[in-house]
């Protein structure tokens, strides 16, 4: 059946809606539209060129660029010829690009542009081996690289080739699906890597659709409904809550001109469905917060208000109560006159559903944009099990929680509290991993998540953290460290935090500003400052996120308060792996590079710390950084 592929899905869509818009690209100002029928050609004429540049059944494609057309188009191509995709993050360094190509067997690379194409340059000797083509579809300033470089081919001229192939194959495509066993291979993306270097999750067609319809079961999307690829690609929840739905239901996908034109384009789009990662849902409070921030003293005080009964009468109807006369009357006042508004200038009017997953958010954050008026979801899911094993229904929505399993999927706890799934939307494995494959799984046949957590009486499951990350104070008390970072992270003042404490007598973190939001904070006061170094240790911003610190460890019980803090001289960043590129904090790495400075945490007697350690620049150089780290004690 058509229905049981993703390519299937696109020859469906082209038959039944040909002329219908698939995809909109923003370019030049412009939203270009791409219909269904134009859609299956492009992906038609491309499959055709690369076979016909020898690129065979079997054989992998590793695609790499920001989220473009293009990028959807290869990966469709590659399985009409039987190949598998792969993906790696656009602002990836070379050495990882190098890892992962290796890793995936990748023949052929589909890149974006020069960015990229350099970085495969860099490479080139240690991966020459196994590549034979890198295909470019952004050539702008590459003209001399084509002469140089034989193995460099135009993304157009893979199209062109298959276009003279395409008079004897004119059902190319079709003829591919009805080929395509929906349980084998289709796709392979990459893990978080969190604690390790990342694995590549072997999904097939299956797994994806079996996921997102039934997700779909309980979170509708309508044919027609506008969605904007804001994700990166090689990530789970793009593939699965996007592209594999907008496929599904027929919906148009979306793209941003650039990364950066992303929060103009959202604004401009005002798309039906939004979701992200709590990063995201944390940035955009950032941004709201700093332009509140700025704003006079008439609309701080009438968003205050707005926000903060809004909070209240979300927090009452989340506890299942009854929202008094006044304050339900109050609070669609001021949402009609403030908070409506305000949805409108982030991009976010028209969402109809928003959903937030790829980690643990804080339920202030949560609970911020129930307030403003979106219907927010939270999903507990992972490569591993196509992205989603648990969401909120409609009715049943707590911030606390990830909700209860989708529809024929079972979810339930270890002996020692790890959460394990079953289900079709179980990955099929990692690449050349038999023994991590093995050990992935239970006698009888359950993914171990590697997360911990429990189920309430009400039936909702609640995560912990990652089972490995749970500490223990000296006193044997037991706290997640990402309840209390996610939690941080609502401070608009606050970009990054890690905690630590295990076996140890309290609780310390090292935090990184947020420069934009403190650097305007701090120029609204008067507080002078040259770099982020400078901003970080002064006197007044530490008082700001001490304050910051304390009104948030209110609500934890007080031996697990944070008790004393360092803020960094630099911001948490992937290039010098304190980060995923997905913006998880990789707490191992970080626990090792800054032991020394978490050590003095420890030590009453240290009042500040000589930091030096070595960061990495996007063009891969290493360079010494040094400086005064103040130590500060929270006040209870």
């Amino acid at each position: 059946m058509l229905e049981d592929t993703l390519l299937g899905l696109l020859v469906k869509n082209a038959a039944e809606m040909p002329d219908d818009v698939a995809m909109r690209e923003k370019r030049y100002g412009v939203w270009s539209p791409t219909t269904w029928k134009e859609m299956l050609g492009q992906v038609q004429r491309f499959a055709l060129g690369i076979r016909s540049m020898d690129f065979n059944p079997g054989d992998k494609m590793a695609i790499i660029g920001d989220n473009k057309p293009q990028w959807v188009i290869a990966e469709f191509a590659c399985m009409a010829v039987g190949g598998i995709p792969t993906g790696a993050y656009p602002d990836s360094l070379a050495d990882e690009m190098e890892y992962l190509i290796s890793y995936s067997d990748a023949r052929f690379l589909v890149v974006r542009d020069q960015e990229q194409v350099d970085k495969m340059l860099a490479i080139w000797d240690t991966i020459k081996e196994k590549v034979e083509k890198i295909i470019v579809w952004d050539s702008r300033g590459m003209s001399h690289y084509y002469e140089e470089y034989p193995f460099l081919e135009r993304f157009e001229n893979v199209i062109d080739m298959g276009a003279r192939e395409e008079p004897d194959n004119r059902d190319f495509v079709s003829n591919a699906v009805e080929k395509i066993d929906p349980t084998a291979p289709a796709v392979m993306l990459t893990t978080s890597g969190t604690t390790a270097k990342p694995k590549l999750s072997i999904l097939s067609n299956e797994n994806l659709i079996f996921a997102c319809e039934r997700f779909g079961r309980v979170i509708k999307m309508e044919k027609g409904d506008e969605i904007l690829s804001a994700a990166p690609l090689p990530w789970i929840g793009e593939q699965m809550f996007n592209l594999t739905r907008f496929l599904q239901v027929g919906a148009h996908y979306n793209f941003p001109e650039e990364t950066e034109t992303l929060r103009k384009d959202l604004l401009e789009l005002q798309p039906y469905h939004f979701g992200g990662t709590p990063v995201v849902w944390e940035f955009l409070i950032s941004i709201i917060q700093a332009a509140m921030d700025n704003a006079d003293w008439f609309k701080r005080y009438f968003y205050n208000q707005a926000i903060n009964i809004g909070i209240k009468c979300t927090e009452i109807e989340l506890a299942g109560k009854t929202v008094g006369l006044y304050n339900r009357v109050m609070y669609r006042i001021l949402s009609f006159l403030v908070l409506r508004p305000l949805k409108n200038k982030v991009g976010l009017g028209r969402v109809r559903m928003a959903i937030t997953g790829g980690g643990a958010i804080s339920p202030e954050v949560f609970k911020y944009f129930k307030a403003l008026g979106l219907d927010l979801r939270q999903v507990f899911g992972q490569s591993e099990c196509g992205g989603i094993a648990t969401t909120h229904r409609g009715d049943d929505v707590r911030p606390e929680t990830v909700g209860v399993p989708i529809p024929d999927v079972e979810v339930k706890l270890s002996e020692d509290g790890e959460i394990l799934v079953r289900g079709k939307n179980v990955h099929l494995g990692y690449y050349k991993n038999e023994q991590a494959t093995k050990e992935g799984f239970t006698e009888d046949g359950f993914l171990r998540t590697g997360d911990a957590g429990y189920f309430g009486e009400d039936g909702h499951l609640y995560v912990f953290d990652r089972a490995k990350d749970i500490m223990h104070l000296n006193d044997e008390t037991r706290f997640a460290p990402q309840d209390i970072e996610t939690r941080l992270k609502f401070s608009a003042y606050i970009n990054e935090a890690m905690v630590c404490g295990d076996k140890r007598p309290y609780v310390a973190s090292i935090v990184s500003i947020d420069l934009e939001n403190v650097g305007n904070w701090a120029k609204k006061r008067g507080i002078s400052f040259t770099t982020f170094q400078d901003l970080s240790q002064r006197r007044e911003v530490y008082e700001l996120v001490k304050e910051e610190i304390r009104k948030i460890c209110e609500r934890f019980p007080e031996n697990i308060r944070i008790k004393r803090f360092a803020i960094l001289l630099k911001a948490m960043h992937p290039d010098d792996g304190e980060l995923t590129r997905t913006r998880k904090v990789r707490r191992k790495f970080v626990n090792e590079r800054y032991q020394d400075l978490i050590q003095d945490l420890y030590d009453p007697a240290k009042k500040d710390h000589d930091l030096d350690i070595q960061i990495r620049y996007e063009d891969g150089r290493i360079s010494a950084f040094q400086g005064n780290v103040v130590i500060e004690e929270v006040s209870p």
